[in-house]
């Protein structure tokens, strides 16, 4: 009742039956204590500043969602460098991106989320390389069906990411971790204009530009600490006391 004891017994005699002398005994057999609200520590921004894992974190998640946006993002844009029909290439990239929300889970649930970030990453810039290589050669067919791949790729990652993140921040700022999350995705896709720009002067190019982005940035990864399996905390001490209890099991 959070301290409104009398308001509360106010509102069960109003709604009560005709046998209220019932009800008010019943009423004062019970303890009428202020209950005294426990003040909890506020968390803001901040604190990814002054704590140095969260900050470490923040930013590395924040460069791997860089990397991710321009591929997403500019991967569709650019699919005109490919000498493919245009209506049906922006059709096949929207329905490449439905399996991703069945494949993704599948990927939760039976790999860890580093290694599962890594692979597609890597997968995803060596498709957009190949997409550039095979375009040069006249390979159009084979080229489209690599670029259809880091585009999978691309979105496969940020549904991984989104995860990861959300099991690598406590409770208290996980608003603001994915406020930067969805930052960084949109500052990708707004450098994504610039980058597709560069095709018209060496057609495709732009798509190595996308894959070896995915990739560099990906290897950033490696610095994230393995969450799957791990409990969700709710306050920044308690999120550090349990990553040095996993640092001090692993030693």
């Amino acid at each position: 009742m959070q301290g409104n004891d009398e308001e509360a017994i106010n509102v069960l005699k109003s709604m009560s039956s005709k046998d209220k002398p019932y009800l008010e005994s019943l009423v004062c057999q019970l303890p009428l204590v202020q209950e005294t609200a426990e003040e909890l520590p506020r968390y803001s921004i901040k604190d990814f500043f002054f704590r140095k894992w969260a900050f470490r974190r923040i930013v590395v998640v924040m460069i791997i969602l860089f990397g991710l946006g321009i591929s997403y993002y500019g991967v569709p844009l650019t699919v005109r460098d490919i000498d493919v029909n245009i209506y049906l290439s922006e059709t096949l990239n929207a329905v490449v991106e439905l399996p991703t929300f069945v494949i993704t889970p599948i990927l939760l649930e039976r790999f860890n989320r580093r290694s599962s970030v890594l692979v597609n990453t890597l997968l995803g810039g060596a498709s957009g390389v190949l997409c550039f290589v095979l375009s040069l050669l006249g390979k159009t067919s084979i080229a489209f069906a690599f670029e259809l791949g880091t585009f999978f790729c691309a979105r496969i990652g940020f549904n991984l990411m989104a995860v990861y993140m959300v099991e690598m921040f406590p409770t208290c700022v996980r608003s603001s971790a994915t406020m930067m999350f969805r930052q960084a995705l949109v500052v990708g896709g707004a450098c994504c204009p610039l980058i597709a720009s560069i095709g018209r002067d060496l057609p495709s190019v732009s798509f190595a530009i996308f894959g070896v982005a995915m990739s560099g940035f990906g290897l950033f990864v490696l610095i994230l600490p393995e969450t799957k399996g791990s409990s969700l905390c709710d306050t920044m001490e308690e999120q550090e006391k349990r990553d040095q209890t996993i640092n001090t099991s692993h030693c």
